[in-house]
């Protein structure tokens, strides 16, 4: 049973029991005004009887008595009148009937044996009476004698039962009055507020921490809500610094496995270039003398450029990893970012045209330089536009946009992989803190084929490409990945499959 409802039950009970209480004793004072009201009456009656028999004896007007006992009966409710002689037998009654007739009253012999008047309350026939005994002497008899006289009380008990009647209904008005006050207050003070605290306990406790409790009050239950509400943001605050750690950690982890690839690969880099390069340089002359000595429609001249080719292409790579192993720390200068895209944008000039695609630029005017080394940002962008240019069709769309936006100094370079507009688990940072105030933000749009989810956590990983074998060799991304985070910047990705692919670098302003 919820509490409210209890206390509702409770209220309702204590007022009932108060309430009956107090109509009891209400029924009972007024039962005992009417008795007292009834009482006096009746003695009254009495006294003004006995007077006025006396006189009537007095004159030995007995006819008279008998006459007053007929017109008094009726009247203010007296049902009968008799005078007993000192034996019980009836001497003069109201009831003609009733005289010579010995009658059993009760009190009658008391009254005779202390003189003094008594009244009683009686219930004959299922009627309540008053009966007053008054004792008398007769005048010029000597004999005593008592005049009774019975009025009648059940109009008390029907004015009783009215006025209970009217105590019930009363008291039910009241009591569903008050069920209805009480279940309203009850509801706004006490239920609601529990019910906002049950809602936020379970909402916390289902990992909701930023749920809070609007509950304005000054009582028990508004400190409490209070109290719940720091409660959840302490929890929170925890939360955050332990996925805060927990994401250092996993950034220091990835940063440490980043940097046993690069060795990985710089130790490869300097074994292919001895140990190959001076193989390949062999093969590539002998090649070339042949290709001079035979002549041109000899059928071994297309099988030697194919060598020739071949060979070329393996000193590239081997250049590349060599260029990739070396990098070298950024020299950090004012750097026009509007210069470096026109240059790059003029190297795959021919390229662009080629498949008709469409270049939009917006950059906001003025735009402070980067701070970073002109030679390592012009490598970033020439790698981004040629993976865009390879994933566009023929027709599409290269976008580049360039905002400033502040932002705290110390601040984390921030890895985010976004999925079909949702952000993957593969959330990190990388590179080291700057203390640079505004970052310029740098969006690569292009309308390609996008990434699929499951490339996107290792699109940076050195070696990984989703081109076919000879077109790619995994590790554009990657030299993009450590120029970005060398210059204290980030980089994050947002791709969906079909749309496009939408890589945006955060790169800090030149502080002038």
């Amino acid at each position: 049973m919820r509490i409210g409802t209890k206390l509702v039950i409770s209220l309702v009970l204590s007022v009932m029991v108060i309430m009956g209480f107090y109509h009891y004793w209400r029924l009972a004072k007024w039962r005992e005004i009417l008795f007292e009201q009834r009482t006096r009456e009746v003695r009254i009656i009495a006294r003004t009887l006995e007077v006025a028999i006396e006189n009537a004896i007095r004159r030995d007007q007995w006819e008279d008595v008998e006459s007053l006992f007929q017109e008094i009966k009726g009247l203010s409710g007296i049902d009968r009148v008799t005078l007993f002689r000192a034996d019980g037998s009836v001497l003069v009654a109201s009831d003609p009937s009733a005289v010579g007739e010995t009658a059993k009253v009760p009190g009658f012999q008391q009254v005779l044996k202390t003189k003094r008047p008594t009244g009683f309350f009686l219930k004959e026939e299922g009627r309540r009476s008053f009966h007053y005994l008054i004792p008398m002497r007769l005048a010029g008899r000597g004999t005593s004698s008592v005049l009774e006289v019975v009025a009648s009380a059940s109009f008390i008990e029907q004015d009783l039962a009215r006025r209970q009647n009217e105590i019930v209904l009363t008291g039910v008005f009241i009591v569903v009055a008050i069920a209805f006050a009480a279940w309203y207050l009850t509801r706004r003070n006490i239920s609601r507020p529990i019910e906002a605290l049950i809602q936020g306990a379970m909402a916390v406790g289902s990992g909701d921490l930023s749920r809070r409790i609007l509950v304005k009050r000054k009582d028990e239950l508004g400190h409490l809500a209070t109290e719940f509400n720091r409660m959840a943001e302490n929890l929170e605050r925890a939360r955050d610094r332990l996925l805060e750690e927990t994401r250092r950690k996993l950034d220091l982890e990835r940063q440490l496995q980043h940097s046993e690839k690069l060795a990985a690969v710089g130790r490869l880099a300097a074994g292919l270039a001895h140990e190959v390069g001076t193989p390949l340089n062999v093969v590539s002359g002998r090649a070339e003398y042949l290709l001079l000595e035979l002549p041109e429609g000899d059928p071994q001249v297309k099988s030697l450029r194919i060598i020739v080719e071949q060979i070329e292409r393996i000193k590239r790579i081997i250049e590349q990893l060599l260029g990739y192993a070396r990098l070298h720390k950024p020299q950090v200068l004012p750097v026009s970012l509007p210069e470096v895209l026109k240059n790059v944008l003029a190297l795959l000039d021919h390229e662009i045209r080629k498949r008709e695609i469409t270049v939009e630029i917006s950059l906001p005017d003025p735009l402070p330089p980067v701070a970073g080394d002109p030679h390592l940002l012009q490598q970033v962008f020439l790698n981004l536009f040629l993976n865009a240019v390879d994933a566009v069709p023929e027709g599409g769309r290269l976008t580049v946009t360039a905002k400033l936006a502040a932002r705290e100094s110390g601040i984390v370079a921030r890895e985010s992989l976004i999925v079909n507009g949702e952000l993957t688990p593969r959330t990190t940072d990388h590179g080291p803190r700057t203390t640079y105030g505004e970052f310029i933000e740098i969006a690569v749009s292009d309308t390609g084929t996008g990434i699929s989810p499951e490339h996107l956590p290792r699109i940076f990983d050195p070696f990984f490409t989703t081109k076919k074998p000879g077109e790619g060799t995994g590790l554009g991304l990657s030299v993009v990945y450590g120029i970005v985070r060398d210059h204290g910047g980030s980089i994050a990705v947002n791709s969906e499959v079909g749309k496009g692919t939408t890589f945006t670098l955060s790169l800090p302003a030149y502080n002038l």
